[in-house]
This record gives structure tokens, sequence and C-alpha cells, in this order.
């Protein structure tokens, strides 16, 4: 089925459910005049837990684990999954019991002095020698802004960033920091690994050109324009099923991917390519043609299951051998590349890229 991708940004622009009918809040990432003072670099030849270094002093500094949160840069790739980040985030908040709901608040400077000394004093030291300032502590010193990520620190939640193209990958902890980007709180917690799926997809690459035609300019991760994202959830439950389980492989692999240090093998590029276009298959078929073969959904149900347990929990190798099989057991069983679909669209989709290489 052949289609222009003028009449494929049509189709999208016609989808009336979005993003943010299905969130329970779309949110930007905390900003502050310090971020020097709150990022932290881990040393390169590893240290003390509570040993990092101060981009702003060019020296080590210390501070306790315990208000220390994983950063997300943008100038990483994070599909699926976290690459591993240099960066921390020291974040002097601690949860409110005192209301209703969940909040966090900037621990006041006397209990910072008293209950995190190494903090205090790294606040310290950056407030007299980088900002030559001498007076005591105030709040407002390490304070940042970015109320919804502090409502939902620590909930599960996706992080949209917007590297080469926008990418998401899944918090399942809820306790990475994020400066350039947008967190994604669903209504509905089964639906992380679709929608997780879908803003990694061949959508995502073409929600530019849909912004383009609404006459948005913005940034893709801001909120707002984030918002207005096209979703469209399988009829079936089978499809949903196996982009849910390909989730699970894509987060394994993408990790074994960003772990390498010295390049990434051609062989494990080509499994994460290939589970990457079974996906994009069905999220594409889901949101315009919905005839796939019942044939190919049968040997894709067949082959794809989720593993017991965490998948995190498996042998490395094995797990790897397994994801290799069942490539080679959907290419032999289905002529999986005759699936391939000719949309007409720009070459950056790498979709129409053979599944048999």
């Amino acid at each position: 089925m052949l289609l222009k991708e003028n009449k494929i940004v049509e189709k999208i622009c016609e989808i009336p459910v979005t993003l943010e009918d299905v969130s329970e809040s779309i949110f930007s990432g905390v900003s502050t005049e310090n971020i020097m003072m709150h990022r932290l670099l881990s040393p390169e030849e590893g240290g003390l837990d509570s040993y990092y270094l101060c981009e702003g002093l060019c020296k080590p500094v210390f501070s306790e684990p315990e208000i220390v949160y994983p950063y997300v840069s943008g100038a990483f790739s994070n599909q699926f999954a976290f690459r591993p980040s240099p960066y921390h985030f020291m974040l002097p908040y601690e949860l409110s019991y005192g209301s209703k709901k969940k909040e966090y608040r900037a621990i006041p400077p006397e209990d910072i002095k008293t209950r995190f000394p190494q903090a205090y004093e790294r606040i310290m030291e950056f407030k007299n020698e980088f900002r030559h300032d001498t007076s005591s502590l105030k709040v407002a010193d390490y304070s940042i802004n970015g109320s919804k990520l502090l409502e939902y620190l620590n909930t599960p939640k996706i992080i949209a960033t917007e590297g080469y193209h926008l990418q998401a990958a899944y918090d399942a902890t809820g306790n990475h920091v994020f400066r350039k980007g947008c967190g994604i709180v669903l209504k509905d917690s089964d639906r992380y690994p679709y929608v997780t799926a879908v803003l990694n997809s061949p959508i995502a690459r073409l929600f530019p050109a849909v912004c383009k035609s609404e006459m948005i300019f913005s940034s893709y991760t801001n909120p707002t324009v984030l918002s207005r994202f096209p979703i469209v959830f399988p009829d079936d439950k089978l499809t949903e099923d196996l982009i849910n389980t390909i989730f699970s492989y894509l987060m394994f692999l993408n990790r074994q991917k960003y772990a390498t240090d010295y390049g990434v093998p051609e062989w494990l590029q080509e499994l994460v390519s290939f589970y990457e276009q079974i996906s994009s298959l069905l999220i594409l078929n889901t949101y315009f043609i919905n005839d796939l073969d019942p044939k190919l959904l049968d040997v894709l149900a067949e082959n794809i299951h989720p593993y017991a347990g965490e998948i995190e929990s498996e042998n490395s190798d094995s797990l790897l051998s397994a994801l290799y099989y069942i490539k080679q057991q959907i290419i032999e069983t289905s002529r999986f590349e005759k699936y391939r679909f000719n949309l007409g669209l720009p070459d950056i989709l790498n979709f129409s890229q053979s599944s048999s290489e």
C-alpha cells in the first residue's frame, strides 16, 4: 500500500486521540541558574560512592548519595533505555509528609548542615568560590524550578528527549532528573511499553512534519507541543502484547549496546535493528493499514514471548543467544522481508531496511 508523505501527515493530523488524552501529566525538566553546582561528574577512574567532580570548580567534591540522582542528558541516545551517563544531579529536596499529596520541598539550610554536611560544604564552597558570595546559606542558593518533576519524583514515567530526533526511554524507578526533555506520566501504567515504543517509532520521526503542517515551530519536547502527539492503540490485544514484549527486548538490547566501550558489534546492531523493525511494522500497521497477514502475526506470536521474571535478571549471554535464535526463526518461517511497507517516506524513517541483512 503506497502512501505519499503528505497523505500520511494528513492522516496523522486527523487522529483524534493525543498524548495529552492518555497522560496524567506532561511536564518539563528542572531549571536552575546553578547547573554547575547541581550537576556532578563521575570520575573516569572511579572512587568512593560519594566522590564526584565539580565542573565549575574543576576539583573533586563530595555529597551524600541520598540526595544525588541519576541525570539524563539529551546529548546521549536514550531509546527505550538510558545510556549510562557520567552525570549526576544533587537535589537537596525531601518528601514532605505534611500535605495530603506527595510533595518534595527544599531541605532547610540548617537541616542540610546537620544531616548532609558534605553537601552543605559543597554548596558553600561553590557559593563562595564560584559566585563570590560569602553570605549565609539560603534556600534560594540551591533551589530549583520544576515543580512537576518534583511532584512526580520516584514515580514511573517516560522521559522524552530530542537528540538527532525524538527519542524516549522508560524510567521504571522514576528517579532520573533531566533538564532538556519532557516527562510523561500516563493514566494507565500498563500502556508505558506501547507509548514508549511509539515515541521511538517512525511515527515520532514524522511528528516534526505534523508540527510544521500545524504551524508549530517550538521544540518537539516542549510539553505543550508533545501533548499533541497522536496516539492510536491496537484494536487487538495480540498486537499490543507483541509490541510490549518487543519493548522489553529492546530495553535489554539497548542496555547491552550502550554498555559497549569500543563500538557496537555489527551483530548486536543488526539484532537491535531487527526488533525495532518488527515493532515499527506493528505500530505502522496500527496507525495506517491494519491488514497484516494473520499468518505473520501467528509466527510472531509463536516466537515472541515474555521471559519469566525480570528480563534484567536473565543471563545476558543466554538471553542474547535466545533473541538471536528468535530472529532466525521469524525470518525462516515467515518470509518476513515481503512485509516491508513502501510508504514513500524519506530515508530518515530507516524503515525499508531488509530484515534479512
